[in-house]
């Protein structure tokens, strides 16, 4: 049986229709359930689970000594990454990949379309682009999402 509902969300002023399945219903639970905190969106790939939550419940969504991602990784039996969701562009993606160090973060407008170029160190590209690039597809993912814009990676040499 499979259950399809449509839930409709004001967030910022904005009113946005959001279909959620039967599993999606089931990650935001069972998440919720574990944390206390709930999830603003969340995408799955094949090795990870990455939630978003507000700023504010991230240390709690987390856990001391990080035990609630222990506890949700035996859950799904996937990587579970928590980011601090925001609704400022640039914030939100020096969350998202936080453990590297983040040169700038431009925007373009390229052919009517929204874009954002995200430069890094050289050293950084393979954390920033991730194992089979499953790390870049999320945040391309959830920018496209959320923010209805592509994402450009780009490295910056260091001279040593």
């Amino acid at each position: 049986m499979k259950f399809d509902e449509t839930l409709t969300l004001v967030y910022m002023g904005k009113v946005s229709m959001v279909e959620l399945t039967e599993d999606d219903l089931k990650m935001f639970s069972d998440f919720e359930r574990i944390t206390h905190v709930l999830p603003s969106d969340y995408i799955s790939t094949e090795s990870s689970v990455i939630f978003l939550v507000e700023m504010p419940l991230l240390g709690k969504a987390i856990g001391k000594q990080a035990s609630n991602i222990e506890k949700l990784r035996k859950v799904f039996r996937k990587r579970v990454i928590i980011v601090g969701d925001n609704s400022d562009p640039e914030i939100f993606l020096r969350s998202f990949f936080g453990n590297i160090t983040v040169h700038s973060v431009e925007f373009r407008d390229i052919m009517d379309e929204k874009a954002m170029i995200l430069t890094v160190e050289e050293k950084d590209r393979g954390i920033a682009i991730g194992r089979s690039g499953e790390r870049i597809k999320a945040a391309k993912a959830l920018l496209k999402k959320k923010f209805d814009a592509t994402l450009h990676l780009r490295t910056r040499r260091t001279a040593f």
